[in-house]
């Protein structure tokens, strides 16, 4: 049972949000070259971490398969088409928690049981055919009870961005979302939530 309790926490430690995209409507995204990324600033609670955001923006765009490619100034740029545009994505980070110590207590829960006792008796009489059966139940309700039992430790990431794409030669934002993730490992939880801002950006260009 204590295992399938850590099992609910797992899933209830890592949960994400983000909301619809906001979108220029009237812009053209069949129009569009290739997205430059810019460089993204790490987060003040860990060194490294806008290098990590920006190599895992550069890998989601490749597993949906784009072309991705690094300039010599080591900018990175996703070819989309053979059109004339070209669109700038930055992403400032807003959350980055590597570890959070989440202590979870266990408790072993009795809930009881009652108890009832059915007792039957028979009474026979004189010059009659019949018996008369008197039948009486009693009931006994026994509580439960909740016992303390050891505290379940865990370690949670938190890990939230927003994104803004804006055209290159107009200066026009034409694409912004934001979106936070919370998991058991921080790798994987920068790789979920980077992973939706890239899939709502790549339906744009279908």
């Amino acid at each position: 049972m204590k295992n399938n309790f850590k099992f609910i926490l797992m899933i209830y430690f890592a949960y994400s949000c983000y909301n619809n995209p906001a979108i220029k409507s009237n812009y053209n995204f069949s129009n569009v070259k290739s997205i430059e990324i810019n460089a993204i600033e790490d987060h003040p609670n860990l060194r490294g971490s806008g290098s990590m955001i920006s190599n895992i923006i550069s890998y989601s765009f490749l597993k949906f398969g784009f072309d991705v490619s690094q300039s010599k100034d080591e900018n990175q740029f996703i070819s989309l088409g053979n059109g004339n545009r070209i669109l700038v994505l930055s992403c400032i980070i807003t959350d980055f928690t590597d570890s959070e110590l989440l202590i979870v207590p266990y408790k072993y829960e009795n809930r009881g049981y009652t108890e009832t006792v059915l007792n039957q008796s028979t009474n026979s009489k004189k010059n009659k055919k019949n018996t008369d059966v008197l039948t009486t139940t009693s009931t006994k309700t026994h509580g439960g009870s909740i016992t303390e039992g050891n505290k379940i430790e865990y370690s949670r990431a938190k890990v939230g961005i927003i994104f803004t794409m804006k055209d290159k030669l107009s200066g026009d934002l034409v694409w912004s979302n934001s979106y936070w993730y919370s998991g058991l490992e921080l790798h994987k939880t920068v790789e979920s939530c980077i992973k939706q801002g890239i899939n709502q950006l790549e339906r744009l260009f279908d």
